[in-house]
């Protein structure tokens, strides 16, 4: 599988920006997730696109700043955990181990990080790769709170 992963970059002086195209947003992927709310210019956000032979699919949604603090017994982190706000293989394409593959490639992307993700009903694809999950501190909370998976 010969995945290519670029960063989406911000057009220069565009105060406000959608990552991907409206024309982009419901062609296989989560409308909300990739075109419902504008991007203002923040370092901690890094968008990217996932092709293979010239056609996406899968998109990528970063961030550094992860607040882990109220869940029960996580492993001290810091400035290394790098989120996964956002992973989706497009439509036609999942079943083939793309999402897998990209969590690799994100890996290899960010070596000095720490992998974590909030999972927003894909417990299963965390669990089946070895992630450990974490729930929220408060039992009531717990849950309403997305459990936390975080790269071994």
């Amino acid at each position: 599988m010969g995945l290519i992963m670029v960063e989406v970059q911000r057009p220069v002086g565009e105060r406000r920006w959608f990552p991907f195209t409206f024309e982009e947003a419901g062609l296989g992927f989560n409308e909300r997730w990739w075109y419902n709310n504008p991007v203002y210019p923040r370092p901690e956000r890094t968008f990217l696109r996932v092709t293979e032979s010239n056609s996406e699919v899968a998109r990528v949604s970063l961030g550094d700043d992860v607040d882990i603090r109220n869940y029960a017994e996580v492993p001290p982190l810091g400035a290394i955990a790098l989120e996964i706000r956002f992973i989706e293989v497009h439509s036609d394409h999942r079943g083939r181990g793309i999402g897998r593959t990209v969590v690799d490639l994100l890996h290899d992307r960010y070596p000095e990080r720490r992998l974590v993700a909030f999972s927003e009903g894909a417990d299963g694809f965390w669990s089946s790769l070895d992630w450990p999950r974490y729930l929220h501190i408060d039992p009531e909370e717990a849950s309403r709170r997305r459990p936390l998976f975080i790269q071994p």
